[in-house]
């Protein structure tokens, strides 16, 4: 088990070996990033499900470095790792980047103001071992052909032999970093917990198949 801070940000689903830049101004999230780092706790950034309170209206900067805004559900699986501070501004704005290393689910809720910890177990894939080539190799013949030629430096990166020979887990997360799809499917992508059942849905999602 892990304890763990939680960012809610709707329409965000991050996927491990990604890192997620974040430009904090809220007070309750300032706090948590910089409690977050002093105590070498990980920080998730997760989609949410729905919104508890609205954001109140505010008219000035200094209002909105002073005021939560709306307050939301998250989802129960998330991607989370270490967070480090890039920059803390005259204002108190924090730029900061987090380097999420694996997927949790939520067990139970250590705290809830100012903002939320989590106990969270960390969610394995049932066929972590195993390879998929055949999936990689029609998965990247499929984004090839979406992107077309204008785009000759993502070419270079998925025609590289670094990246067709990577493990099939890695491919499975990393190839989010050049394709995205709505938040809510990204969310479903993220809960897969099979490498081959994610590889199969991103292979529908580019080949047109109703997804389920």
């Amino acid at each position: 088990m892990q304890e763990i801070a939680l960012f809610p940000i709707p329409e965000l689903v991050a996927f491990p070996g990604h890192e997620v830049p974040l430009h904090v101004f809220e007070p309750r999230y300032r706090k948590m990033v910089t409690d977050s780092v002093a105590a070498e706790r990980p920080i998730g950034v997760c989609h949410t499900r729905k919104q508890i309170r609205a954001a109140p209206q505010l008219k000035t900067t200094e209002e909105a470095l002073s005021t939560n805004q709306a307050t939301y559900l998250p989802y129960e699986i998330f991607s989370a790792g270490p967070c480090r501070i890039l920059e803390t501004l005259d204002d108190g704005r924090i730029h900061a980047a987090i380097e999420m290393q694996a997927r949790y689910r939520v067990i139970s809720e250590v705290q809830t103001l100012p903002y939320k910890i989590v106990r969270a177990e960390r969610l394995i894939d049932e066929d972590a071992e195993q390879e998929y080539p055949a999936l990689q190799r029609e998965i990247n013949d499929s984004l090839l052909a979406l992107i077309g030629e204008e785009h000759q430096q993502l070419r270079k990166i998925l025609a590289a032999t670094s990246w067709q020979e990577q493990s099939s887990s890695v491919f499975s997360y990393r190839i989010f970093q050049y394709l995205k799809f709505d938040a809510d499917i990204m969310q479903q992508l993220l809960e897969c917990n099979s490498i081959e059942a994610r590889l199969h849905l991103v292979g529908g999602l580019l080949s047109g198949t109703p997804v389920h």
